[in-house]
This record gives C-alpha cells, sequence and structure tokens, in this order.
C-alpha cells in the first residue's frame, strides 16, 4: 500500500489533470476551478484547502441515516469539486496517479466500452477518452456531473453521462467497469457490485478499491466499516479475482449457475469469517 507509482503512471495521471498549456498541475487545478467558478485563484485555493471540513459541515447539517439524505448531500456538496480536483492534482499524496494503471488494464483486455462509475469529476474519463475509450460517467451528484461534463467539454473528449438518481444503467453495455473510491459511500455496497456485474458484458472487467475503515469523525460520508461483506460475496455475485494492484483489485465477470454461486458462497462465507474470527474481530454486516 505504500508503493509510491512510477514516474510514468505519474505523467499519465498528471496530463488527464492539467489543462493543455498548463504544466504544472497545482497552477492547473487552481486555474481550472478559477475559470469554471469565476472566483479569483486565492479564493480557489482556500475552498480547496478547507474543502474536506466544508463537506464534514454539510454532512451534519442533515440527516443522512437513509438513501434520500445521503443523496442530497453528494447532490449539493459543492466542497467536493474542489477536494477531488486538488487530490487529482497530487496536493495530498501520490495515490491518485494509479488509476493510470487503468490504460494497461484496457489495453490488455481490449476494452473499447468504459463505464466510471462514481466518477465524480470525471478524471478517470478523461485518463480513458484520451486513450480512445468510449467513456460513460455514471454519479448522483448534480454538482460534480456539472464540472465532469464542462472539463471533458473543455477538452473536446466525447462522453456520456448518467444520472443515477433518475436512471439505471444498461444491462451488459461496457467491458471495463472503474468504481474507485466509491464503495465506501454506498448505503449497500453489495448491491451495488451486483448492478455493476449487470452492466458488464460477459467477461468484462470490473476495477475497484475496497476501503473499510471505523467511523472517522474527520470523513463520516465514509460508511463502509469492514471488508467483510464484500469479500464474501464478491465471487458469488459472478466475479472472478485476476489481478490487484495497490489497493485496487481487478475482477471479471464470469458465468456461474446458480447452484455454483450458491456453494461459492457458502465457501466464501466461512472462510472470511473465519479468517475474522482468527483475528479476534467479529465479521460486520457493513
Amino acid at each position: 500500500m505504500a508503493q509510491a507509482p512510477s514516474a510514468e503512471l505519474r505523467e499519465r495521471w498528471l496530463a488527464a489533470v492539467r489543462l493543455p498549456g498548463i504544466e504544472d498541475a497545482r497552477e492547473s487545478c487552481l486555474a481550472e476551478l478559477s475559470e469554471y467558478t469565476g472566483a479569483p485563484r486565492d479564493e480557489v485555493e482556500r475552498r480547496c484547502r478547507g474543502a474536506v471540513d466544508a463537506q464534514r459541515e454539510l454532512w451534519f447539517a442533515g440527516d443522512r441515516s437513509d438513501e434520500s439524505g445521503l443523496t442530497e448531500f453528494y447532490n449539493r456538496c459543492d466542497a467536493y469539486v474542489y477536494e477531488l480536483l486538488w487530490w487529482h492534482a497530487l496536493e495530498q499524496g501520490e495515490a491518485p496517479a494509479w488509476n493510470a494503471r487503468l490504460l494497461d488494464i484496457a489495453a490488455r483486455h481490449g476494452s473499447r466500452r468504459a463505464l466510471d462509475f462514481g466518477g465524480g469529476i470525471g478524471t478517470n474519463a478523461i485518463l480513458l477518452g484520451r486513450a480512445g475509450l468510449e467513456v460513460t460517467v455514471a454519479d448522483i451528484s448534480d454538482v460534480l456531473q456539472a464540472f465532469a461534463k464542462w472539463r471533458l467539454a473543455r477538452r473536446g473528449i466525447p462522453a456520456r453521462f448518467i444520472d443515477l438518481k433518475g436512471a439505471a444503467l444498461p444491462e451488459a453495455a461496457y467491458d471495463l467497469v472503474s468504481a474507485v473510491d466509491v464503495l465506501e459511500h454506498v448505503p449497500d455496497p453489495v448491491a451495488t457490485l451486483e448492478i455493476l456485474h449487470r452492466a458488464l458484458v460477459p467477461g468484462g472487467i470490473l476495477v475497484f478499491d475496497l476501503i473499510a475503515s471505523r467511523p472517522d469523525p474527520e470523513r463520516p460520508f465514509h460508511l463502509l466499516h469492514s471488508k467483510y461483506p464484500i469479500r464474501s460475496a464478491i465471487r458469488a455475485i459472478g466475479f472472478e479475482h485476476i489481478e490487484s494492484f495497490q489497493k485496487y483489485l481487478v475482477y471479471r465477470k464470469v458465468a456461474r449457475s446458480p447452484l455454483a454461486r450458491g456453494w461459492v458462497r457458502t465457501v466464501d462465507v466461512a472462510k472470511w469469517r473465519g479468517y475474522y474470527l482468527a483475528q479476534g474481530r467479529w465479521p460486520r454486516a457493513r
């Protein structure tokens, strides 16, 4: 997890982040947000640096105990625009540059139609679209999708957009789906993986990460506190693990009969329960 991305990966990623003609990623971030919002550069930087605090304040300003409260939060939280682009510009560490591995995965598996699920401000869509893939960005947030649409249009990259508040994903439509930094934000990550399974073509590739942590007052919007529900269910949904890198997991959609799914589910529940109990932890449902 501590391994740093290579210089090549870092440059691939920053090429997607930067505006054309601006070499410094931080200056590009501030210039892009200033152009989009009309705010002066210093004000933009202040908002970037205070974005996590602003997110937390909005979170506690409403009831987030059900799906409607979560949707309202993400649909209104314009602080995410600032936090995500600041983060993608590597101002809070190198981790986002690992997303550039999506290009290698797409090339290796011959992927042409990509969905970035929970695609936020669209950087993965820019990365993949620049490489010639047909890209779709799906999210529930009006503020994030508006910025993502503007960014891709600004760069002349065609893309489709799906507002998950009112539209379902098409079935068997994509040969590559990325869901990076997403599952910890959704109320039911297993149900979300089932939706993504249906959206993939047979043999399609899913790339995601699995972040679970104790309840964090700094980031109360991280809802996933155990990896057990996903670890014990993902093969039964119809996926097989094919590789991992840094924090990312790569799975392929496979065909399994209902009987095979039931058997795999039984095996994995037993396996992962044993894993957690051996560490003195009870496997949690979320």
